[in-house]
């Protein structure tokens, strides 16, 4: 076991240093892989200079105040820590947690979504809370369509699992839903206090810095104070990881509510829960019967219980899945985007590659990200973690579970395309505790052996031990703000997600200006039935204008242009974009992509010149208004697609009065206009007409 370990430190360890990320192929056209590569490489920096600072700073401090006295303080506020009754320091924690991420989503975020995944999610759950499946779009359901949502029969969903729509919805239902994401990470925290004494019983000091680290980590307060189903799901892990303990423990019983939370979190998040499951429950387990503490029997009725709180939710997910995807097994994911979104190596979305050597690259940029982003602290927690493993003597008990814990989630998101750090915060709270055990490990553990290795490793420790806390001190002063910055948003940006001030909001029906590109990406998926995964390509792969002409002809709604043939289209799906296409500087919010010199026919001058003044996304709005069928005394929010496309949905909403938000100047702040002063500006449509 501790060579195999050794090898796991080893691969952190390069992970954490090596960029391996520069593996991935990059370029504006797949901007989700030059994200992640811009995101690393400035991680990288950052940890590069921090580090050799800290380590500078750390060794100088370790010659001139050895840290025999800081090191006594700091295991008697340890001490103090594992005073505090386990009950009421959970219940703390969870508390304090739960109040900071509230703080984060009022003040910082300001009640609104970072994340067009929360928008969707919150769009179905507020179906679901009405005691609907899905919605119900009248006449042009081009004018509400946004990413991540598509049209089955049940309505207009969202392609994500559903059993964190269904807690999203009890919460609508209860006017309480800005309280979701704050209160799963309470319930994750204090969880993970309760588990972490259990799960490390030689190291009651640690586990409790352990939980508090998890309680004050950015990285688990900033995911934890949105909406995202990793929320949900990673209370349901913790809650599935103390189960098992008390299972081992105790009574076979607990593992009913082990399988309950291993259910939910396959009904919200499959692989994640199946692998985190797996984890939780055989790997608390099977070293009790391995070891032969614990007799056969013994594992049975806990591997039964398990099955049999799990049901419930297995026959939950297939019902949902048959009612409005068509089969038991067959996930949103791949109804919205076809194969190209199922686990293993192939193209991907974007149609890119995604083979071993993408796999590779991705995971190092979660492991650098996550490693620095979970405590902000210029040392990355792979790099402490893995020096730790590759030095440690012994490992406490516990630990190599942790160590599952953390990683074996990083190895199964390999075999997904989409990476993002967020995609680890169900393992967060392995990641820290294990990063906790190793920074003790590494700067407090006592030198033993000859005089001279001991002399030498008690130096070694007070340089571990300095550059520790010159580390959190980083973290503090000048991490923790540069990352809560970066989520601040800015006056232009308020100004388009904010609703707009109207005369009557109850009967208003605001006509939201999107971009050509926006309008293109609806129609083709809503009237021209392609799948999202199509659209992105085909977006990409043609210019504005031969998608114009495509759509209106093969939708029947054709101004102007009657008689002519179908325009030669580029279905295929491939990467990047064909030689001659080019994107010329267009006004805010747009994106236009046409072939130069190419006279332009009068329909798409009228859709080019619509743009002129820029445009507004309409999924920050959305979800913030009256849907069809739901109507609450909001204004609603749909898209504008022109003054006949406009005129189905105005017909349809007969008592509202219709306004058009749109920027009067490139680069300006969108502003409420009437609707036909906007018709004429815009569009060109008569007076009256």
């Amino acid at each position: 076991m501790t060579g195999a370990l050794r090898i796991v430190g080893a691969l952190l360890v390069a992970f954490s240093t090596v960029p391996i990320f520069r593996l991935l192929g990059t370029s504006e056209e797949a901007p989700h892989r030059q994200a992640s590569v811009d995101v690393a490489e400035a991680t990288l920096a950052f940890f590069g200079w921090g580090t050799l600072v800290i380590l500078l700073l750390g060794a100088v401090l370790a010659f001139v105040l050895p840290g025999r006295t800081i090191r006594a303080r700091l295991e008697a506020a340890g001490d103090r820590l594992a005073s505090v009754p386990m009950t009421a320091w959970a219940v703390g924690l969870a508390s304090a947690s739960g109040v900071l991420a509230l703080l984060i989503q009022r003040l910082l975020y300001r009640g609104f979504f970072t994340n067009v995944d929360e928008i969707a999610s919150t769009l179905q759950a507020r179906y679901i809370a009405a005691g609907l499946l899905g919605g119900r779009l009248p006449g042009t359901g081009e004018a509400w369509m946004i990413p991540n949502m598509l049209l089955v029969p049940e309505g207009w969903v969202s392609h994500f699992a559903p059993a964190h729509l269904f807690v999203m919805a009890l919460f609508h239902r209860l006017g309480l839903a800005w309280l979701l994401g704050p209160l799963a990470l309470a319930l994750t925290v204090g969880f993970t206090a309760l588990a972490l004494p259990r799960l490390l019983p030689d190291l009651p000091r640690t586990a409790r810095v352990g939980a508090l680290a998890v309680a004050l980590s950015p990285f688990v307060l900033l995911v934890g104070a949105g909406s995202l189903s990793h929320t949900t799901a990673g209370a349901a892990g913790v809650l599935a990881l103390y189960a098992s303990l008390r299972a081992r423990d105790g009574s076979w019983s607990w593992s009913l509510v082990a399988g309950s939370a291993i259910g939910f979190m396959v009904a919200g998040r499959p692989w994640t829960g199946l692998v985190l499951g797996s984890v939780a429950t055989l790997g608390i387990w099977v070293p009790e019967l391995v070891r032969r503490r614990r007799p056969m029997p013994w594992m049975i009725s806990r591997g039964a219980g398990t099955l049999l709180g799990g049901l419930p939710f297995a026959v939950f997910l297939g019902w949902y899945n048959t009612r409005l995807f068509g089969a038991p097994t067959r996930l949103g994911y791949l109804a919205a985007f076809g194969d190209r979104h199922r686990l293993g190596f192939h193209t991907d979305p974007w149609s890119y590659d995604y083979g071993p050597l993408e796999a590779l690259g991705f995971t190092s940029t979660d492991v650098l990200a996550a490693g620095v982003q979970l405590l902000e602290t210029p040392v990355p927690l792979g790099l402490v973690i893995g020096l730790f493993l590759l030095t440690a003597r012994r490992l406490p008990r516990g630990v190599p579970f942790l160590v599952a814990w953390a990683l074996l989630p990083v190895v199964a998101n390999a075999y997904y395309w989409f990476h993002d750090p967020r995609m680890l915060y169900e393992a967060a709270p392995a990641w820290l505790a294990l990063g906790v055990v190793a920074a003790i490990g590494l700067g407090v553990a006592p030198a033993s052996g000859p005089e001279g290795s001991a002399r030498l490793r008690a130096r070694l420790n007070d340089v571990a031990l300095w550059s520790a806390l010159l580390a959190l001190l980083a973290a503090g002063t000048l991490g923790v703000p540069s990352r809560l910055a970066s989520y601040r948003w800015s006056d232009a940006t308020l100004a388009r997600v904010t609703v707009p001030s109207l005369p009557d909001p109850a009967r208003a029906l605001v006509f939201v200006h999107a971009s050509w590109n926006e309008r293109l990406a609806s129609t083709l998926q809503v009237a021209g039935r392609m799948r999202q995964d199509s659209v992105i390509t085909v977006l990409r792969r043609n210019t504005n204008c031969g998608l114009q002409r495509y759509t209106t002809t093969r939708t029947g709604t054709r101004y102007g242009m009657e008689g002519e043939p179908l325009p030669p289209v580029e279905l295929e799906q491939l990467p990047g974009t064909p030689e001659g296409i080019e994107r010329p500087r267009a006004p805010e919010g747009t994106t236009v992509r046409m072939r130069p010199g190419v006279a332009l026919p009068a329909e798409c001058v009228r859709e080019l010149e619509a743009d002129r003044f820029g445009a507004v996304a309409l999924a920050p709005l959305v979800w913030q208004g009256d849907l069809p069928g739901i109507e609450r005394g909001r204004p609603m929010f749909v898209r504008d697609l022109g003054p006949e496309k406009n005129r189905t949905i105005r017909s349809y909403f007969p008592d509202r009065t219709p306004y058009v938000l749109v920027p009067k100047a490139d680069g300006a702040p969108p502003q409420v206009v009437p609707y036909g002063e906007a018709m004429q500006v815009l569009w060109r449509e008569a007076a009256g007409g």
